[in-house]
This record gives structure tokens, C-alpha cells and sequence, in this order.
């Protein structure tokens, strides 16, 4: 690149575009042949893009993957257009979408991390410049990182997300959820079906290759390779399931389908695990892929780096359609066309995880055909023709290519950030309170989040941090394993030597809630809210995540007038925050202001109706009201949903069971059952009694011995054990379970009761009453036993009488 100008993208691709258009038709026409049906003009082409999240170009077998075979995605390379060396502009979901779909930079949309930043109403959307056309636009997305509130949503009709179960295994799962591509799948099918037309933008997104790594397995589906490989040929294969849908309703060749990842994943290269820290190939080389027969030739493998920003500009004009207002990518039909042989192509960047998330130096990333340069506090440059594991930095010993590259990365980051669209200054919050409360623990001193021994405004280079990221890694597992003291421990070892780390403030916190040390989480959560709010080179996102945390744990040990303080102050912060609205109308209830808390949870159920935190907190307000078919219809979607938290779901759970639905109760059961690692035998109990009610007798059996062992002393498991052998007319086995049921607890009739009955059923009047005196004699107080014992006397009465 030595002596090269710094390309103006844009003004190229225009001076390139008609021409490049007439060149493309001719080829592609030239390959399509005269026996081809009628090509349909790029005007009336539906789109259809589809994104392929945490997939790495070289597990591809079109870009020489061979670790499984990719049959579908090898196929849509033979029938379209390769290109060799896309990169995506940041190494995480959230902002790679963003710029997919806007063909912006993440520094020019504000939107530079995951779940902490949103796509700003004022950007244009691929989705709002087709829906202007009149296309019918639809969105099928497989992450919560992409959900509703994130942004991606603009322009979309139909916004088909995922349904969110907060809460499973004792842990929050709102980055957690997901679903798999053959659910994804179903739910475009259904789409398929009710359309309005032929002219429509399909945007699908598939998550599976993402960790962990357990693809679902299905019967008559055979799958390649192991962990991540297996990811892969799971995607590969539901990619053909979609495609052949696409064939057999006479889609697919009339479409223009764009093929695209948002990142890849390193897979242990240079330290890291998974993706987002590091900007090296593994993490940022991604397929793309653009097919279109009559307009795009065949076969074509296009050289040289592209970018995710590209996309909107290529597909706009392939569609014929005018271009987005605003766009940092250009159209890449000459690249394509060979008007343009990409020699003067540059690709860009960034990942601010290591700075967000850890108090480390974020890192910017140029490269162009051959050479790569990383801004770091140690610089990189790699040759990656002659060293693609970017195992040799060559920075020291080329300054000048390393500089010249250093320029150019400089001028990308001047261009994108003087565009920017969010705004992304932290506003200082602290109360008086709070300020004078965290200067008497010594947190807003001058040295309180000094960076150990750096040299001042140097931050700590994450290649050199993979030691601290391990041991975090590991103090976090250790809390999950239930050795809080252990996780504590260590994370202090953390901060000790890096202060700023602000994912390990956050397990400490969490740690110390575990311990019941609620005094020092609140002291950590404000140091937490310091930390971020007095970092001036961070983003206002970690003051907003600090102060839920914060707000968590006033709540946590009853300072509800705090915790209201601080939810109201975040939402003030970040209006869009749908769990902290949830809990804030949870809290208002608490409060014993229930209409302010049914406003305030209303509107997020306006938002997302399938919310289950919300539906939770929708359900209790009912209840206290003395609602109950509203109360019983929210439990219904409770159950359908399998989604709230445990004691909304047990309550509704018996209410459903009261109700006659104990299929429902089964789903509320089992949902509250999974979400805390330790298993509540009462719980338990009511799962194997809701299971025996709605027939499925061997697995109530199974569930109810299980309880049974894990609290003998709790009669009822025994007794729910019993019932179902008189189902079965197993008098033997019902009469043994009920003698423990009384063994657990003498005074406990239900089992007595249950079996009079049984016999009374069948004229064993004698041997009833046997059983219902002895249910007197073992609890006096306990009508039922003598309103049984006189119905049966009557009963026997007038049997005689009737003889």
C-alpha cells in the first residue's frame, strides 16, 4: 500500500455504476443461456437476506473448509457470487447487524457493543428504503441480542424475535436466549404461507454456530463432525431446508439472495475462546455471498477485502432501487463486474468488549489485500499472504508500511466518528448521597481506580490481559458452580491489579449477594457506579448497566425507596430498558401502588406481549386485585409461554390445576423447577401431582419418588403416589404408599379419605368406615374425615332402607 491515497469509496462506486450494471447483465445473461425461463426485471426481484451469526469463512468448504462438509452453502457459491475476503466491522452480533442493515460504521450509528447500545431512530434501514418501495418486509431473528428495543427492528412489518424466559437455572437469561435454526425455519414457513405478494424483503437470521456448541439432533438428519464443526453442519443443513422451500414455491431464482456472517468465532486462536476481544481473521473474516441468476453471473470469486457495509449499497442497486440517504459502504457490482479489481480496497474494525467490559485499550483494525495493521498499545502488523495465523508481528521491523497503515486507520476513524448519529457521553447521576457516600469509602479519591502501575492515559493491551481474562473466566465459573467465597476471592485478586475491570466488579457484587454480605454488594455496586461514571474515556452504557446492579441490590435488602430511585434514573437514562421497567413495576406492587405499577408494566406488554417477566408481574397484580379469570387467562400464557419467574409460575401453576388444566400446570411446574440449580422438593411434588392429573402416570411416578427421597418427611408425594394406584385398581400398592404418607405425618387424612372413597365406590361400606373412624381418631380437628364418615352412614342407611 506504500504511496496509495486514501480511496473515496463512494465517489468511485458512482463513477463506476452504470457501467458496471451493463456489464453485469450481459455477463449474467450470457451464462443464464437462451433456454432459461423469463429473468423477472431487478424491480420486481423480492430480497432475501439471510445472516449467519458466529460463522467463520474457513469452515466453508467454497473458501477451503473441509473440517464438514457444507453442501448448501458450497451450492449457493457455485450458483452466485464469492467474495474471497469479506470482514465484519465489529466481532459481535448487535453491531455487525447494524451494519449490515444501515451500511454505516458503528463509531458514525453509536452502536458499538451488545445489549448496551441501540440503533438510533434517525438511521436508515435496508428495511425502511424497501418498505418506501412498497415491499413487504419481514424479519425472522434467533437471538435476544437482536430482539425488539435493539434497534435492527426499523422498517420491519412483521419483527418475528425471540420469546424470552428471564430467569433459568438461578441466572439471568436475557443474553442467553436463542433459538435454533429449525425453529427459525418453521416460523418464516408460516410466513411463507400468509404473504401478500411476490415483492418482499426477507431478512432471516440464523444463531447456531454460536457456544456452546450442542446443534439439536433429529432423527433422519445426519450431522458431520464435533462441537463447533457440528454447529455448522447443523446451519448447512437448515439452510437447504429453507432454500428448498424457497425453490418449490418458485422463489428462489427470482430472488436476489444476499448470504452473509456477522463475525466469526476464534476458537482459542491467540487466546480467546470466542469472540468480540480481538480483531484477528478467525474472529473477523466472514462468507458473503450474493445470488441472483439473470442478473449476477454464476461461479464468480471476487478477490480482495469487502465489508459488511457494502451489502445495503450492492443490494439497493442490484434491486434497481435509489440508495439509503446516508452510507459509509459503496456498491460493490464493479467489483463484481471486474471495473474494479479491489487493488485499492481497504477494510476496517473495531471492538470496544476489552474496554467496555474490562477497563482495557479497545483496538481499530485497517487491512488490505495482503497487509493488516491493529492499533494497540503494543501495535500488530501481519502479512496475511504469507503469515494467516497472524502469528508474526512485523510492526518493529516495517514502521513505515505500519505508519502508513496507522494513517489510514486514522483517517477511517476521523470520517466515521464525525458521522456519528448516537449520542454517547456519560451523564454524571451520582446524588449528593451517593457522592459523599463513596468519598467516606474512598471511592471518588484521586487514586481510588488507578490503573496499577501503567503509565498514565496508557490502559492495559489485551493480548497481554489473556491471564486476567482466564482468571476472571474461571472466578465466574467458580460462582456458577455455587463457591461464592472461592469467586470472591479471586475477583478481588482482579481488582487489586486493575480496578477498572468492570465485569469483575460485577462478580464481586454477585458473589457477595450469594454470601448473604448484602452490606459490602451495596458498598461494591456503588464503587461499581463510580467506577463507570468517573471513566472519562468510557461509554455512558456502563453507568446505565452499574446502576441496575445497583438498584437490584437496594431492592434486595428492602431499601425499596432507593431501588424506585434508581430504576426511575436509569429509564430516565435509557427509556428503552424493558427489564428494568418490569422490575420497577414489580417494585411499585411491593410498594402497594398497583395502579402505578399495572401503568408502568402495561406499557411493556404493549412493547412485547410474550414479556414473561411482565406477564409475572401482570399476573400478581390480578391476583392481589381478586381478578381471577383475568389472573387465570395471563396463567395460561404463562404456561404456554414456560416463561416469568418461579413464584409467579407455581401459583399459577395451581391455579390451573383448580381450573381443570394440568397439562398448563405441568409447563408452570417444570419451568419454575428450571430455574434455580437446587431442586425444591415441595415444587417437585406438585409437578408429579399435576402430571398424574393429566394422565401421564410413569413420569408423576417417577417425579413423585424423587421428591419423595429428597424430603421423606413430606407426606404428600407418598399420598399423590398412592391416588395413582387406585387409578389402577392397585389396592396393594396404594393401601403400602399411604401407610408411609402416615408414617411421614400421622395426622394427615387425604390419604384415609382417598382410599374410603375408592372403597365406598365399590360397596365396601364396612371396610370404608373402618377407614374414615381411623381418620377421626388421627385428627379430631379435621371436619372432612367426619362429614365423609355421616355422608357414608346416611348412604348405608338408606341402602337398607331401599332393600
Amino acid at each position: 500500500p506504500v504511496g496509495r491515497e486514501v480511496p473515496d469509496r463512494a465517489r468511485d462506486g458512482a463513477v463506476r455504476r452504470g457501467a458496471a450494471a451493463g456489464a453485469l447483465l450481459a455477463l449474467a445473461l450470457g451464462v443464464a443461456g437462451s433456454g432459461c425461463e423469463r429473468v423477472p426485471p431487478a424491480g420486481e426481484r423480492p430480497l432475501i437476506l439471510i445472516t449467519l451469526d458466529t460463522i467463520r469463512a474457513d469452515r466453508i468448504g467454497a473458501y477451503g473448509g473441509s473440517a464438514v462438509p457444507t453442501p448448501v452453502l458450497d451450492g449457493v457459491a457455485r450458483d452466485g457470487v464469492l467474495f474471497e475476503q469479506a470482514v465484519s466491522q465489529v466481532p459481535l452480533t448487535l453491531p455487525a447487524h447494524a451494519a449490515i442493515l444501515t451500511g454505516r460504521y458503528p463509531a458514525a450509528l453509536g452502536v458499538r457493543h451488545n445489549g448496551i447500545y441501540e440503533l438510533p431512530a434517525a438511521a436508515a434501514t435496508l428495511a425502511e428504503r424497501l418498505g418506501e418501495d412498497g415491499y413487504e418486509t419481514a424479519a425472522f431473528v434467533a437471538a435476544y441480542v437482536l430482539n425488539r428495543g435493539f434497534g435492527t427492528e426499523q422498517g420491519f412489518e412483521v419483527y418475528d424475535d425471540v420469546p424470552v424466559n428471564r430467569y433459568e437455572g438461578g441466572e439471568s437469561q436475557l443474553f442467553r436466549a436463542e433459538r435454533s435454526a429449525d425453529e427459525v425455519n418453521a416460523r418464516v414457513f408460516s410466513w411463507l404461507e400468509r404473504r401478500r405478494g411476490d415483492r418482499f424483503f426477507l431478512w432471516v437470521h440464523y444463531y447456531d454456530p454460536h457456544d456452546p456448541y450442542e446443534p439439536p439432533e433429529r432423527e433422519g438428519r445426519t450431522l458431520a463432525g464435533e462441537g463447533y464443526d457440528r454447529e455448522i453442519s447443523y446451519l448447512d443443513a437448515c439452510l437447504g431446508d429453507l432454500l428448498e422451500r424457497l425453490r418449490s414455491e418458485g422463489l428462489l431464482d427470482r430472488s436476489v439472495l444476499a448470504l452473509v456472517g456477522d463475525h466469526g468465532e476464534s476458537l482459542g486462536e491467540h487466546g480467546e475462546r470466542t469472540h468480540g476481544l480481538f480483531l484477528y481473521e478467525g474472529a473477523l473474516r466472514v462468507p458473503m455471498m450474493l445470488r441472483a441468476p439473470g442478473l449476477l453471473p454464476a461461479g464468480r470469486r471476487v478477490p480482495g477485502p469487502v465489508e459488511l457495509v457494502d451489502l445495503a449499497p450492492t443490494v439497493l442497486e442490484l434491486l434497481d432501487r435509489p440508495p439509503l440517504a446516508r452510507t459509509d459502504g459503496t456498491s460493490l457490482l464493479p467489483r463484481i463486474s471486474g471495473d474494479d479489481d479491489g487493488t485499492r480496497a481497504l477494510a476496517h474494525a473495531e471492538t470496544l468488549m476489552p474496554r467496555l467490559e474490562f477497563g482495557w485499550s479497545e483496538l481499530y483494525m485497517v487491512r488490505d489485500g495482503r497487509f493488516k495493521y491493529i492499533q494497540a498499545p503494543t501495535p500488530e502488523l501481519y502479512d496475511l499472504r504469507d503469515d494467516p495465523a497472524e502469528a508474526v508481528n512485523l510492526a518493529s521491523g516495517d514502521p513505515e508500511l505500519a505508519g502508513e497503515l496507522a494513517g489510514l486507520l486514522g483517517a477511517w476513524l476521523s470520517r466515521s466518528a464525525a458521522g456519528e448519529d448516537g449520542s454517547d457521553q456519560a451523564a454524571r447521576t451520582i446524588s449528593p448521597e451517593e457522592e459523599q457516600r463513596l468519598r467516606s469509602l474512598g471511592y471518588l479519591g484521586g487514586d481510588a481506580f488507578r490503573q496499577g502501575d501503567l503509565p498514565e492515559g496508557r490502559l492495559p493491551d489485551p493480548k497481554e490481559m489473556i491471564a486476567e481474562l482466564r482468571a476472571l473466566d474461571e472466578a465466574r465459573d467458580r460462582l456458577e458452580d455455587g463457591e461464592a467465597a472461592q469467586a470472591l476471592a479471586a475477583v478481588d485478586r482482579i481488582l487489586e491489579q486493575n480496578p477498572r475491570n468492570h465485569q469483575a466488579r460485577t462478580t464481586r457484587v454477585l458473589a457477595l449477594i450469594e454470601l448473604d454480605r448484602l452490606g459490602e454488594a451495596e458498598d461494591e455496586a456503588l464503587g461499581g457506579l463510580a467506577a463507570a461514571e468517573t471513566d472519562a474515556d468510557a461509554s455512558r452504557v456502563l453507568a446505565v448497566k452499574a446502576r441496575g446492579l445497583l438498584a437490584s441490590v437496594y431492592r434486595l435488602r428492602g431499601k425499596l425507596d432507593q431501588a424506585e430511585r434508581e430504576y426511575r434514573t436509569l429509564l430516565e437514562l435509557d427509556p428503552g430498558n424493558g427489564p428494568a421497567r418490569v422490575d420497577l413495576a414489580a417494585l411499585l406492587l411491593d410498594l402497594g401502588r398497583p395502579d402505578e405499577a399495572r401503568a408502568l408494566n402495561d406499557e411493556t406488554l404493549r412493547q412485547d406481549p410474550r414479556d414473561g417477566m411482565a406477564l409475572a408481574v401482570r399476573f400478581r397484580i390480578e391476583r392481589n386485585a381478586g381478578d381471577d379469570a383475568a389472573a387465570l387467562r395471563t396463567a395460561e400464557q404463562l404456561a404456554d409461554q414456560r416463561a416469568g419467574d418461579a413464584t409467579a409460575l407455581t401459583e399459577a401453576g395451581r391455579m390451573l390445576i383448580g381450573a381443570g388444566q394440568p397439562a398448563r400446570a405441568v409447563a408452570c411446574f417444570e419451568t419454575a423447577l428450571e430455574q434455580s440449580d437446587d431442586i425444591d422438593p415441595a415444587r417437585l411434588g406438585e409437578l408429579g401431582a399435576a402430571l398424574a392429573e393429566a394422565g401421564d402416570l410413569p413420569r408423576a411416578r417417577e417425579v413423585l419418588l424423587t421428591a419423595s427421597r429428597m424430603q421423606p418427611g413430606d407426606p404428600r408425594p407418598q399420598y399423590y403416589l398412592g391416588t395413582i394406584a387406585l387409578t389402577e385398581d392397585d389396592e396393594s400398592r396404594a393401601r403400602a404408599h399411604f401407610r408411609l404418607a402416615l408414617r411421614a405425618q400421622p395426622s394427615f387424612v387425604p390419604p384415609l379419605l382417598s382410599l374410603a372413597q375408592w372403597l365406598a365406590e365399590r360397596r365396601r361400606f364396612d371396610e370404608a368406615a373402618q377407614v374414615l373412624e381411623e381418620a377421626v381418631a388421627r385428627n379430631p380437628a379435621d371436619p372432612r374425615a367426619r362429614r365423609e364418615l355421616d355422608k357414608l352412614d346416611a348412604a348405608r342407611a338408606g341402602g337398607r332402607r331401599g332393600a
